[in-house]
């Protein structure tokens, strides 16, 4: 498959929140990096810690830009991730919560047929 079609295919499946789909396309011992500084390796606690992350911040990406080196082993995508602080467990001080939209980079790695690392910049919401 294309590099760039691979990307498509995990952002797809990402916005799904299909995360056994997305996991088909990282090596067995995948690592997971976070905006909030956790990182897993291996199939299982890359698939549950990303399924946290994306289902408590309802997490989508979009606008996205893929840029990847010339061999192909690291990808960028440029894009805005789009997600909604629950009332329950995120509201601010002043009970501030909602949707939100965040400048963010997803780093992708691969030296074979799948990824080896999924890494998650998001700016920080205001």
């Amino acid at each position: 498959m294309p590099l760039d079609e691979q990307v498509l295919t995990v952002i797809d499946a990402l916005n799904r929140h299909d995360f056994d789909a997305l996991l088909g396309a990282f090596e067995e011992e995948a690592v997971l990096d976070l905006p909030d500084g956790i990182r897993v390796i291996g199939h299982s606690s890359f698939r549950d810690t990303l399924a946290a992350y994306v289902l408590r911040h309802d997490i989508t990406l979009s606008d996205h830009v893929i840029m990847a080196d010339s061999a192909g082993f690291r990808v960028a995508v440029e894009c805005t991730l789009n997600g909604s602080d629950r009332r329950d467990i995120d509201a601010g001080e002043n009970g501030e919560a909602g949707p939100y939209a965040l400048p963010a980079v997803m780093v992708l790695e691969r030296e074979g047929e799948r990824f080896s690392r999924l890494s998650l910049y998001a700016g920080t919401r205001p």
